[in-house]
């Protein structure tokens, strides 16, 4: 009884106080609940807007998922065709596709919009297309389908320093310089002051009248297409979007990498002299990338005669250290300078000599490659082809020495055409490209519209759903 006594009275207080405390607690819990409901929002907005953007995301995958096959197919680039092989380019069904795609992503079976999601707008602008940048869109792709297949995407950043990569640029510039200079001396003589014998004026002339039956062994398979310049990339008026260079494309490095894109995609005479084709575009492509002349022919011309003026100054300076031939040619001098005693006179048939017996071995050489032979690197005497003797006959018959008497390794037909295009800017060597994809993709059946300035590789998004507003750029990668 004592101990119920003394509980009472501490019941009966605890009584009196808890009135006061269920008004704390129903305060507490307000409180708790508001900040409950507005962090559930919070959560539902973050979640929606996810959604949203995941929508967004995977209808712009689902768009660019619509890349143009035969690009890809046949030279492995990604681009959309904004024109859907019409000729016109279409925004507004860019816009549709692009809402068709997060539509059926932000709608549930029932056909209602998932967590209230609900898409009341779509645009799509700032295209960065193949041709802009005067063609270094392109080019950087093409570079990347390089890295990617060989795996060497950051050989850039080891492979060559800056001050030797300036040192290689400096020496092709003086090459190229050089051969242009050596061009006009090689046939020049016409400010001699005293006649030149038949013989000589025979040796002068050889040059002259190189055309391409003197490369070519089989003539017949000489392609005979031609295309309309005024209608290619290069030459046009084209879409211009928002692509633009980045500074970098005739750096060393990078230009070899799009010139193995190009030896890989785009054909060259040597294969298309054996294996001649009767449909396509332009057969001999390298060489108008080279050239940018209208018809195989000339592309083909202008190719083998800077081949020819490469492979004879080689040959015109191995003769000049080579004491036995260069005796031989001396001693033809003095026979066909007769006895004028001109020590001008003769020293200059010397050099005519010396210079048509280098253009026969060049002649030699030059339709050994296109047949498929190599050169040796450094020319030996047994490396040889044609004796002096045997120079006019060659004139006359000229698959005289069509085989290497000794079997070289070393440069091929495609070697030279490499070092040719290291020659041209990466703008002519990209425009031009871009020309040959263009042409070829075109013959091809339901592609006859396609254009080059209407495939993008990039564009920009603007997406509207109720309050949400979403932009993105997507790319192809």
């Amino acid at each position: 009884m004592i101990f119920l006594r003394r509980l009472f009275p501490k019941a009966a207080v605890c009584k009196k106080r808890s009135g006061q405390i269920t008004v704390y607690l129903a305060l507490v819990f307000l409180v708790f609940t508001g900040l409950y409901l507005v962090c559930l929002q919070s959560v539902k907005d973050k979640l929606q807007r996810f959604q949203a953007e995941q929508a967004v995301e995977a209808g712009l995958f689902s768009l660019f998922s619509e890349y143009e096959p035969h690009l890809f197919a046949q030279y492995n680039l990604f681009y959309l065709d904004t024109s859907f092989g019409s000729g016109t380019e279409k925004t507004e069904e860019i816009c549709s596709h692009l809402w068709h795609f997060i539509d059926q992503n932000i709608t549930g079976n029932s056909g209602n919009g998932l967590y209230g999601l609900e898409l009341s707008g779509v645009n799509a602008d700032t295209f960065v297309r193949a041709t802009d940048g005067k063609g270094a869109v392109f080019y950087h792709q093409a570079i990347q389908v390089m890295k990617d297949k060989v795996g060497f995407s950051l050989a850039e950043d080891w492979v060559l320093q800056d001050m030797m990569q300036e040192n290689i640029e400096e020496q092709s510039a003086r090459f190229e310089k050089d051969c242009a200079a050596y061009e006009g001396k090689v046939v020049d003589y016409a400010d001699e002051e005293e006649e030149l014998s038949e013989e000589a004026e025979g040796f002068d002339g050889l040059w002259k009248g190189f055309t391409l039956s003197h490369a070519v062994s089989k003539t017949d398979a000489l392609s005979e297409k031609a295309i309309n310049l005024e209608r290619v990339p290069s030459k046009r008026e084209l879409s211009v979007g928002f692509g633009v260079a980045d500074g970098n494309e005739d750096n060393l490095l990078q230009k070899q990498w799009f010139i193995s894109y190009l030896c890989e995609h785009l054909t060259q005479a040597q294969e298309r002299l054996e294996e001649p084709r009767a449909d396509g575009y332009l057969d001999y492509q390298l060489e108008y990338v080279i050239a940018g002349e209208d018809s195989d022919k000339k592309n083909l011309d202008q190719v083998l005669q800077k081949l020819l003026l490469v492979r004879e100054g080689i040959n015109y300076l191995y003769l000049l250290t080579h004491p036995e031939m260069y005796e031989t040619a001396e001693k033809l001098a003095k026979v066909l300078g007769g006895l004028t005693g001109s020590t001008a006179l003769l020293e200059s048939l010397k050099h005519l000599i010396l210079l048509g017996w280098a253009y026969g071995e060049s002649v030699v050489e030059v339709r050994q490659l296109l047949n498929g032979d190599e050169l040796a690197v450094i020319k030996t005497k047994e490396d040889w082809q044609v004796p002096l003797s045997g120079l006019l006959k060659l004139m006359k018959k000229l698959d005289t020495y069509d085989a290497q008497k000794k079997k070289q390794e070393g440069i091929t037909y495609e070697m030279y055409l490499r070092m040719f295009l290291s020659f041209q800017s990466a703008e002519t060597l990209s425009m031009r490209a871009i020309d040959i994809i263009e042409g070829e993709i075109r013959r091809l059946e339901g592609c006859e519209q396609i254009h080059m300035d209407h495939c993008i590789e990039q564009l920009t998004t603007q997406v509207w759903m109720q309050e949400l507003y979403l932009e993105r750029i997507y790319q192809y990668e």
